[in-house]
């Protein structure tokens, strides 16, 4: 199990951080906070006065005692707060300011409320003018030391005590970061720092964009809660900027520049050793919502390719299935950048590449690019396959109920034993779980959990209800059983559609009981497809279990119902299948050949030989073909090498 952290905000709700400024607004001016500060440097620390709203929530979150420091000279005052400061004084000798800045709104107020700073006859250096600014501001939240040696609080870390992974993606603001060149990334030091504008191949531009976190502020995150990190990379980024977040996150920084070796006392401390690497090419790269640039940036990207390029064959008239070849192709590369950086021996086993793509392939996002990069990476010299690029594959992971009650009011009707889990969500995550199999992928999903969007704030009702945990439990069981590896779920806290607390001192909400529970027991078997040993019956399969390279169609042979193999070499099916552990076994297809048939059989990716299936007028066996089963979910992929015919029955035995 993982979990997605939120956007960092004044108002997210978080706490994540000690350093509460990490949390701050841009600056604005110091008289009127509604217009913006009259300049910044690069790392966006203003070169006058200025205020900035800091925390949002209730005084119950935010009141207490804060220590600042900053570089320079300011008069210091609250932003509308009830509070005040105490004990400023300035040290020339380092030219810092410190000062203990006490928050301290009646407790009877419940209203949400906003706290800021706002900093006037500034003096950025002892020989600067008035109104010059200053630097490297900090403000340590009640209770936690002052000098930065505890970056995270603990409410924050403790609600990610049953999370695995780790996902950055809003961190890193994958859905707007145009970030091309690794030194306009945001750096540990930095306030805030504007990424440039990008420019397309087609001369369009996209000229706001979100820095997000510090890499070494994530890779910090992973490390204090002993998680594995999910790193997602923007889809303008250069392979300079990818070569060095591999460096980055195998050797740490000193703050600018990655090492390039092992260092005794990194600035910023590497990825621990023993924590895995996620890699996701942007998010939601099929999206075209508003505030999702992904989709266009990719189109004009594709668009611009000249014909010799590999996303261009085999060629295709449609602009959608190159941008997901084109995600399937970019990946491939960052899988490979890693791999110089990391070894042979690291992928997929510490450095785990991905392709994260539509629930239900829809859109064909899965299907096109896994097909298109297996087909591409069997072109390389030596030969490749699509797992010798990604660790796993695959769309969300969001569930809901079967039948919706409208308004949400009869929680009783919601939380009714039928309702969850809700059958045609896990219908539709099976397809990618199968799709991913196929190509000797593990099913992935990037965000996931009860999804109550149409309810807008009134979800809260059943986030709260203590039958959630039941429908978290029963539903991660419901995603272990179609063959489904990591589910990473959206988010800690946030909007009540998705968040798992609203409260981040609170952690014993049901949803958080439920992945507690989750991680005290055994993970559910998968239970999708026929049992192994056993037989595969094409006309016993459900339509969305059968997959195939040529929309191959179910019919009838002898009066048995048969799925048609095709007539074109390279065209296959796919048959699902489970198996309750791994064992060596014996492979016999029965159909019929209306020419004679050479086959060849794929278990999860890996060749295991080749069939014949003669051409009698009747159905027929072919011969016994030695195989191996994994544990788990299987898919038997059945290739046609020539001929033509139908497959009525696969049999596999020990």
């Amino acid at each position: 199990m993982g979990m997605n952290v939120g956007f960092l905000a004044d108002w997210d709700g978080s706490s994540a951080f000690v350093d509460a400024m990490k949390h701050a607004r841009p600056w604005q001016d110091a008289t009127d906070w509604h217009l913006p500060v009259q300049g910044v440097d690069e790392a966006g620390w203003p070169t006058s006065d200025a205020s900035t709203v800091i925390l949002t929530g209730t005084p119950s979150q935010f009141n207490g005692r804060y220590k600042l420091s900053f570089k320079g000279q300011a008069t210091v005052a609250l932003m509308w707060s009830t509070g005040r400061v105490e004990n400023q004084s300035y040290d020339p000798a380092s030219n810092t300011t410190t000062a203990d800045v006490i928050y301290a709104y009646d407790s009877s107020v419940t209203d949400a409320r906003t706290v800021g700073l706002v900093l006037t006859a500034t003096r950025r250096t002892p020989q600067s003018p008035l109104n010059s600014g200053f630097t490297d501001m900090h403000l340590y939240r009640p209770g936690y030391p002052a000098d930065g040696s505890v970056r995270f609080t603990s409410p924050f870390l403790n609600a990610l005590k049953n999370s695995q992974v780790i996902r950055m993606m809003e961190w890193n603001a994958a859905n707007q970061n145009v970030l091309q060149h690794w030194t306009d990334r945001m750096r540990p030091s930095d306030m805030y720092r504007k990424v440039p504008a990008y420019t397309g191949p087609s001369g369009r531009l996209w000229s706001f964009g979100s820095s997000g976190a510090a890499i070494e502020h994530q890779i910090a995150l992973c490390n204090d809660a002993q998680a594995d990190c999910w790193f997602n990379i923007p889809v303008t980024a250069d392979d300079e900027y990818v070569s060095k977040l591999a460096l980055a996150i195998r050797y740490g920084t000193d703050g600018v520049e990655p090492y390039a070796a092992p260092t005794d006392q990194p600035k910023y401390a590497p990825l621990q050793a023993g924590l895995r690497i996620y890699l996701e090419y942007g998010n939601e790269n099929w999206n075209s919502g508003n505030g999702f640039f992904n989709l266009s940036i990719l189109e004009d990207l594709v668009g611009a390719l000249d014909s010799g390029h590999p996303v261009m064959t085999p060629a295709t008239g449609n602009l959608w299935y190159r941008v997901w070849r084109y995600g399937a192709w970019r990946m491939a590369k960052v899988s490979d950048q890693f791999r110089a950086t990391f070894g042979d021996a690291a992928m997929g086993a510490r450095v785990r590449p991905l392709l994260m793509t539509q629930q239900g392939n829809g859109q064909s996002t899965v299907h096109e690019a896994l097909e298109w990069l297996d087909r591409y990476a069997q072109t390389q010299t030596p030969a490749r396959s699509a797992a010798s690029y990604l660790y796993a594959a695959g769309g969300s992971g969001y569930y809901g109920v079967n039948q919706d009650p409208t308004p949400l009011s009869d929680m009783d009707a919601f939380f009714a034993p039928t309702n969850f889990p809700a059958t045609r969500f896990f219908s539709a995550m099976a397809v990618d779980a199968i799709w991913a199999a196929n190509y000797g992928l593990r099913r992935v999903a990037y965000e996931g959990g009860p999804s109550l969007d149409i309810y807008g704030s009134s979800a809260r009702t059943a986030d709260l209800d203590p039958r959630m945990q039941s429908m978290i439990v029963q539903s991660h069981d419901a995603w272990s059983n179609i063959g489904g590896d990591l589910l990473v779920y959206y988010k800690v806290v946030g909007a009540p559609e998705w968040e798992f607390t609203n409260n981040i001192e609170t952690t014993d909400t049901p949803k958080f009981k439920g992945l507690a529970q989750l991680a005290s027991q055994p993970r559910a078997a998968v239970t999708l497809g026929a049992a192994l040993p056993g037989k595969l019956r094409p006309g016993d399969v459900p339509k969305a279990e059968l997959i195939s390279n040529f929309y191959g169609y179910s019919t009838s042979c002898s009066g048995q119902s048969c799925l048609y193999l095709g007539r074109d070499p390279g065209s296959w099916n796919g048959l699902t299948a489970h198996a309750d552990q791994a064992f060596s076994g014996q492979l016999v297809l029965a159909g019929l050949a209306v020419q004679p048939c050479k086959l060849k059989i794929w278990i999860n990716g890996l060749a295991q030989g080749q069939l014949d299936l003669a051409a009698s007028g009747a159905l027929g066996n072919t011969a016994a073909l030695p195989v191996q089963i994994p544990q788990g979910l299987v898919v038997i992929r059945v290739e046609l090498l020539s001929g033509e015919g139908y497959v009525s029955e696969v049999r596999v035995g020990r």
